[in-house]
C-alpha cells in the first residue's frame, strides 16, 4: 500500500514542481526598471515578452503555424493554471457598463474581434512584419485597459473609502494596474525583443527627437506612469485622470513618429533598390502605426476629413514621403502641436547598413532646427 501511494504522490509533486518552475521564481515586487519602481509583482506581464520573442523567431523561420499557436494559446506567461495570451489582449472588451476611455477610443466601437481578425489575417497571408507589428498594437490595447482600470479602481474606492481600501492597495489595486501598464510598455526585462518603449527609442533616434540620449516619449511616458502610480496610491482621481490624458497625447505622438519614419523608410528603400521584403516591411509598419494613430487623432478631436487625408497620403501604392509630409503637418497643427515634437528623418541613421545607398537627393525633410535636442524637449514639456 505504501509503495502504491508513493507512485501516486510523486507524479503529483513532480507536476507541481514543473508548474511552479513554469511560473518562474522571479518577481517585480520592490524592483526598479528603466526609471520605474514596481509596487507589486507583475512578472507574468514581463514574461509576455518571451512569447513575443518566440513569435518573432517562428516568423523569421517561416513557421507561421507556430507563431499563430503562441499568439492564440500562449507559452511563457502563466496566470494561475492558464497561460496569458496576446489573443486575449487583442480581443479583450470591458465589462457591460464599464467605460474605459483610452481602450474605447482605440476600439472605436468595433466588435471584440476587430484586431484579432487583422492579426490572424496577416499570419494567414504570411506577412510577418504586419503580424508582429499588430501584436504590439494588441499590447498597446491592453496597456490602455490597465491604465483605464486603474482609474476605475480609484473612482470606486472614493465611493466608499472605508470599505474599498483594497482597490488602491499595491498588491491588487490601482497601483498594480499601473505596474502592469508599465510592464506592457517597457517589457520589464533587458532581454525583451520588441516593446512599445523600444519603438519609441528607435523612433527617437531615427527622427532625432531625444534628450540626453533618450527618446523624449520614453522619458515622458516613464514620468507619466510614475505619476499614475502616485495618484493610484493616494486615491487621487483628478490627478490620475489628468495624467491619463497625457498618456493619450504621448501615444498620439508615437503614432505620428511611426508613420513618418515608416513612409520615409519605404520611399528610400524603393529608391535604393532594396530587397522586396525590406520595402514590404516598411510599408507594413505604415499600416501598423496607422492602426492606433487614426483612433487617437479622432479621440483628440482632429477633424475626420484631415484624418482621411492623412490615410490617403500614407497608403498610396507607391510610398511618397513628400506627399505624406504636408498631411502630417496639417494634423500636427490641428492638434496644436509642433513638428519639432515629431522630428525629422535622419537619412544616414535610417539607412545604416544599407550598401550602395547614396542618393543624390534623399527625400526632403524640411528645414533643420538649431540646438534640436533642447528645442524639442522644451516644446514637448511646456505644451
Amino acid at each position: 500500500m505504501r509503495s502504491r501511494v508513493s507512485f501516486v504522490v510523486l507524479p503529483i509533486f513532480a507536476a507541481l514542481f514543473l508548474w511552479t518552475t513554469a511560473q518562474g521564481q522571479n518577481t517585480t515586487l520592490g524592483t526598479r526598471f528603466d526609471g520605474y519602481s514596481y509596487a507589486s509583482n507583475v512578472i507574468g506581464y514581463v514574461n509576455m515578452t518571451m512569447d513575443y520573442c518566440d513569435i518573432q523567431a517562428a516568423i523569421t523561420a517561416g513557421n507561421f503555424s507556430a507563431a499563430l499557436g503562441i499568439y492564440t494559446t500562449g507559452k511563457n506567461s502563466w496566470n494561475g493554471l492558464t497561460r496569458r495570451t496576446f489573443y486575449r489582449f487583442a480581443s479583450f472588451t470591458p465589462g457591460a457598463g464599464v467605460v474605459e476611455p483610452l481602450h474605447d477610443a482605440l476600439a472605436m466601437g468595433r466588435n471584440a474581434s476587430w484586431l484579432d481578425s487583422m492579426i490572424k489575417d496577416a499570419i494567414a497571408k504570411r506577412n510577418g512584419p504586419l503580424a508582429a507589428g499588430l501584436i504590439q498594437v494588441a499590447v498597446l490595447k491592453y496597456f490602455f485597459h490597465e491604465v483605464d482600470e486603474g482609474f476605475t479602481n480609484v473612482a470606486t474606492y472614493l465611493n466608499d473609502t472605508a470599505n474599498n481600501g483594497i482597490l488602491i492597495s499595491d498588491a491588487t489595486g490601482a497601483p498594480h494596474n499601473v505596474d502592469e501598464a508599465f510592464a506592457l510598455w517597457a517589457g520589464g526585462s533587458p532581454s525583451a525583443c520588441t516593446t512599445l518603449s523600444s519603438w519609441a527609442a528607435q523612433l527617437g533616434a531615427d527622427l532625432e527627437t531625444t534628450f540626453v540620449g533618450r527618446s523624449y516619449i520614453n522619458s515622458a511616458m516613464t514620468l507619466a506612469l510614475n505619476e499614475l502610480q502616485v495618484a493610484a496610491r493616494k486615491g487621487n482621481a483628478v490627478s490620475y485622470n489628468d495624467t491619463r490624458a497625457m498618456v493619450q497625447r504621448y501615444i498620439t505622438l508615437l503614432g505620428l513618429q511611426g508613420v513618418m519614419r515608416s513612409v520615409y523608410r519605404a520611399e528610400v528603400a524603393v529608391a535604393c533598390k532594396r530587397p522586396a521584403a525590406q520595402i514590404a516591411e516598411a510599408q507594413a509598419f505604415i499600416a501598423v502605426h496607422l492602426t492606433y494613430l487614426e483612433p487617437m487623432l479622432l479621440a483628440s478631436n482632429v477633424p475626420p476629413a484631415l484624418v482621411q487625408d492623412l490615410n490617403r497620403a500614407l497608403t498610396n501604392s507607391t510610398p511618397s514621403y513628400s506627399r505624406a509630409l504636408p498631411a502630417i503637418r496639417v494634423v500636427v497643427s490641428a492638434l496644436g502641436r509642433r513638428m519639432a515634437e515629431v522630428g525629422e528623418p535622419r537619412f544616414e541613421v535610417i539607412t545604416a547598413g544599407w550598401t550602395n545607398c547614396k542618393l543624390n537627393s534623399p527625400p526632403a525633410v524640411g528645414r533643420r532646427l538649431l540646438s534640436r535636442e533642447k528645442r524639442v524637449w522644451r516644446a514637448f514639456t511646456i505644451s
